[in-house]
């Protein structure tokens, strides 16, 4: 079983409750294979969010150190529904040094737009990375990359840097799709080419 266990919070994808967009059969998937494990919990609220992650912080979910935030996005945003949304430096605020040594994997389109402000998040909350996409993410093709993305993520060991490199050596072109970059305290990893 995976190294780093998975803490997914999904927001909502659609203000019309009869769709079921989720990442959740992603995440099914792959525990099904043994590749990893996950807790996976839905928020649509600032205050559910602040629920979540303070359960995060319990000694009971120490081997869950993967933080995947399944949301829509915009530069520097992230969008709970249509009507919660926070900034990286609200995120941050939020999470205090919960994230500490840990990944942090935002899933929303073009949230990493901003190099300044993914670089602060990952000073302000000591995250190990900051992983997630300068660009907007189709669903199906996002989908595929998150299941590389999430098997490197709860299985890798070894320094961010070399997280980056083994996915660009495999997974270049489907990374550079959506420009996906890796945000570290001393650099920045882009898939841009």
């Amino acid at each position: 079983m995976a190294t780093n266990g998975i803490y997914c919070l999904e927001g909502e994808w659609d203000a019309d409750l009869r769709k079921r967009q989720s990442v959740q059969p992603v995440l099914q998937m792959l525990e099904s294979l043994g590749m990893i494990k996950f807790i996976h919990r839905d928020v649509a609220t600032r205050e559910e969010l602040e629920h979540y992650l303070a359960r995060w912080e319990r000694s009971t979910y120490d081997d869950y150190q993967v933080l995947y935030l399944a949301t829509h996005g915009d530069r520097s945003t992230i969008s709970w529904s249509s009507h919660n949304s926070m900034t990286l430096d609200g995120l941050a605020d939020a999470l205090g040094d919960t994230a500490q040594g840990c990944y942090v994997y935002l899933g929303g389109c073009s949230v990493l737009a901003s190099e300044e402000d993914a670089s602060r998040f990952v000073r302000k909350t000591g995250a190990a990375a900051l992983c997630g996409y300068r660009k907007d993410v189709d669903w199906i093709e996002g989908a595929a990359f998150e299941l590389i993305m999430l098997d490197a993520l709860a299985n890798h060991t070894g320094r961010p840097k070399t997280l980056f490199i083994s996915l660009m050596k495999r997974h270049s072109q489907l990374a550079a799709l959506y420009e996906f970059v890796l945000v570290t305290k001393a650099e920045v990893f882009s898939s841009k080419k």
